[in-house]
């Protein structure tokens, strides 16, 4: 394909991933897996850790902090899931952004808590998660691993922070 029939197809090749992009008033059918995502975020909200586990797969591999290594299987992440639980309370993890392509699900966010300590943690955060078969057989999250660990420790957000995890969630 030479140059000119590239850029002419461009906007055509642009509008599958576009017509993906949703919220939650405007999910489509296409949005195959929001409904999961959602699921998943509702039972991690109110530490329903056999609703998060039902929705993965046995075999699961999940970065709960893509730089860590990877929690390989359900029973490894149930075993995480609950140490990380007593570790938070006033869970409001939000969805600012969400896409799909083909199996993947991809969701832009805050996640916010408070600590054992009584102090209040919200940073950004953005995940992609793959489906088969009806169930998560990948997760991985990214986020800024140094700024939640002084935010844990109890430094104020730098504004620019704080404005990215006060926007208008999806949910």
């Amino acid at each position: 394909m030479n140059r000119r029939n590239f850029v002419k197809a461009a906007p055509l090749l642009a509008a599958p991933a576009v017509a993906s992009v949703s919220g939650i008033a405007d999910a489509k059918p296409a949005d195959k897996h929001f409904d999961m995502v959602k699921s998943l975020i509702l039972a991690w909200r109110v530490k329903d850790l056999s609703g998060v586990l039902n929705l993965c797969a046995d075999d699961i591999h999940w970065y709960s902090h893509v730089g860590s290594p990877p929690i390989n299987g359900k029973a490894a992440m149930e075993k995480f899931l609950q140490a990380l639980s007593a570790q938070m309370s006033n869970v409001k993890w939000r969805i600012f952004h969400y896409a799909e392509s083909g199996d993947l699900a991809f969701a832009e966010g805050a996640d916010e808590f408070t600590g054992p300590d009584g102090r209040s943690v919200a940073l950004p955060y953005a995940g992609v998660l793959r489906f088969k078969d009806g169930k998560i057989t990948e997760w991985r999250d990214y986020f800024d691993r140094g700024l939640f660990d002084r935010l844990k420790a109890g430094e104020a957000p730098p504004d620019h922070i704080a404005d990215l995890v006060k926007r208008t969630a999806l949910f």
